[in-house]
């Protein structure tokens, strides 16, 4: 059960990982379950800059002095979040001997292509898909905030997985779970209508999975120690460490797509608030981030 701690003020946490010692299958045993969470690693950052690049573009237009508040919090704890994952695909990969340059590059390259292209619309425009924008980015707040629930919640101690891998997804997970309501408000109060909203969230439980995968199946090719694999064999694999609980489930989707879809939908009843700050207070991260 959601327990009740009150309003949570939102704020960017410091946080130092070190990864100096992490495997690159880092849940033992299981390298295709690595692959596919450590693809996070590639596909955060990009999409959280976007995510804080929306925000500061809507910000000016948002007289609500507690909803400001909340976005410039949510701003923060995602600029961070780009910073650490975006640490962890060159740190990380890198000396497993694995180049994430090219796959980064090209996707720099659109993202940049699209805001410039942004740019050269009409006010009135921007203002519109950035509106269309913020509708898309609660849908898929809603789906991370699951998927962070999971992770504060998986046992990733029982399959021995590597701590600070686990500790960077934890982490992330926490924040996700502690402002998984901030999109949802933002995008109400810019007149987000609920069919909008759900044809996005239900883009982003399909899209998000199957670029996981992508991602998942472009690490395997480039590991040394694994052999080559198609998408589809890559997604049989997938499937095998779903069924052995190492990945969330399938069904997972659906619940949240089902609770997103009710008329009485409150993000805040996705996950635990206080479990979230209770690991945040905890974090190996944070706790070496202080001591140095």
């Amino acid at each position: 059960m959601n327990e009740h701690v009150g309003a949570v003020v939102l704020r960017p946490r410091e946080v130092h990982f070190d990864f100096s010692r992490s495997p690159l299958h880092w849940i033992p045993g299981e390298p295709v379950a690595s692959h596919a969470i450590s693809g996070l690693n590639l596909i955060l950052p990009l999409g959280e800059r976007g995510f804080v690049e929306m925000f500061r573009r809507a910000l000016p237009y948002v007289e609500d002095a507690e909803l400001r508040e909340q976005m410039v919090g949510f701003m923060g704890q995602e600029a961070l979040h780009a910073e650490s994952h975006n640490r962890a695909t060159w740190e990380f990969l890198q000396r497993h001997g694995i180049d994430p340059e090219p796959i980064l590059t090209e996707v720099e390259y659109l993202f940049d292509r699209a805001i410039a292209r942004l740019d050269t619309l009409p006010e009135h425009l921007r203002h519109r898909v950035v509106v269309q924008m913020l509708a898309g980015i609660a849908g898929i707040e809603h789906f991370t905030a699951v998927a962070g629930d999971w992770l504060l919640n998986q046992d990733f101690e029982a399959m021995d997985a590597d701590p600070a891998l686990t500790d960077l997804f934890r982490w992330h997970g926490a924040e996700e779970v502690e402002h998984r309501s901030v999109a949802w408000n933002v995008a109400r109060y810019f007149g987000a209508r609920r069919p909008r909203l759900v044809t996005f969230y239900l883009g982003s439980s399909v899209g998000l999975p199957f670029g996981l995968i992508a991602v998942a199946w472009w690490l395997i090719r480039q590991d040394p120690t694994m052999p080559k694999m198609g998408p589809v064999k890559v997604f049989r694999e997938i499937n095998g460490a779903v069924r052995r609980g190492t990945l969330p489930p399938w069904r997972l989707i659906g619940r949240g797509f089902a609770s997103f879809v009710r008329a009485d939908y409150d993000p805040a009843d996705t996950g635990d608030t206080a479990q979230a700050l209770g690991y945040l207070a905890k974090s190996p991260a944070a706790k070496r981030a202080h001591a140095s």
